[in-house]
């Protein structure tokens, strides 16, 4: 490896470690505000407000932990896969999504526009698992997990 991989690989590694502490603090900082949210409920504001805005928190949490999944996913295999990545989008996508419907603010050529949109992520990351380099290119043959069932990647998928 040359040195200037080499620098690179350690900035890049020093990079992710820095998040996870950061996405650590940024859960930790979501639930605390999930939890403050929940005594809106019980307040002043309305409680149709009160809980497009708790469900809006709760939904962005889901976000966040697919990218930490993705971010120690990177440690393990010391690569990003692409599942990881669509993973986050799927659920980014269907969050905005939940959003809108619960706040009633799609009309209905959105909502078809977003379901065309939900579809066309979900068959790329099926083809994705599907068409896995490891399993085609690197190794001929699926892993076989401790109770002999066939895997065609180091995660199962």
């Amino acid at each position: 490896m040359s040195t200037t991989m080499g620098l690179f690989q350690k900035v890049n590694d020093l990079i992710f470690k820095l998040m996870i502490p950061l996405v650590i603090l940024a859960l930790l900082i979501g639930f605390a505000k999930i939890i403050f949210d929940l005594g809106d409920l019980f307040g002043e504001n309305s409680l149709d407000r009160s809980f497009a805005i708790l469900v809006t928190n709760i939904l962005s949490m889901f976000v966040v932990i697919e990218l930490f999944k993705g971010i120690v996913e990177y440690f393990e295999i010391k690569r990003m896969r692409i599942t990881s990545i669509i993973d986050a989008g799927l659920v980014f996508l269907l969050r905005e999504i939940m959003i809108a419907v619960y706040q009633h603010k799609l009309s209905a050529s959105e909502i078809g526009f977003l379901s065309l949109a939900l579809i066309a992520v979900a068959i790329t990351r099926t083809l994705a698992v599907v068409y896995n380099p490891n399993y085609y290119y690197m190794d001929k043959e699926p892993k076989k997990t401790e109770e002999g069932e066939q895997k065609s990647d180091a995660t199962g998928q």
